[in-house]
């Protein structure tokens, strides 16, 4: 947990700094959410890519209802009851300054897993691997 109040103060004062003051809370934990239903997306679709495409069958709504849930779930982990002045607060100290890898390498690994996996997916049906 203490990551994802990293990555939330992180998000946070980054939309504060690009101009987005009125709903840097909101922001943040949408970003949260994006990125981490990015990895589902990627842990599922290497699963069906690599292993077994015909064990899975998901609903039509799963991944969207699965979006959303994670969403009131970070609402209620960040944001209820000022829980968002608290983190900002209590960590002010500790991850004010340089530390900026670990927010920019988690979309960044995400991303460039879906990539690659696409890629590989691609040389697959082509018949080269």
């Amino acid at each position: 947990m203490k990551f994802l109040e990293y990555l939330f103060f992180k998000y946070y004062n980054w939309q504060v700094k690009v101009g987005n003051g009125d709903m840097p809370t909101f922001a943040s934990t949408i970003s949260i959410a994006f990125i981490t239903m990015l990895y589902i997306a990627d842990i599922l679709m290497t699963y069906i890519f690599y292993f077994s495409s015909s064990d899975i069958e998901l609903p039509k709504y799963c991944l969207s209802l699965i979006f959303v849930l994670l969403c009131v779930i970070l609402y209620f982990f960040f944001s209820y009851k000022g829980k968002d002045i608290q983190i900002m607060e209590a960590h002010k100290g500790e991850w004010t300054g340089k530390k900026h890898l670990g927010a920019i390498l988690f979309p960044v690994i995400a991303i460039v897993w879906f990539a690659v996996a696409m890629y590989i997916k691609m040389l697959i049906n082509e018949g080269r691997i």
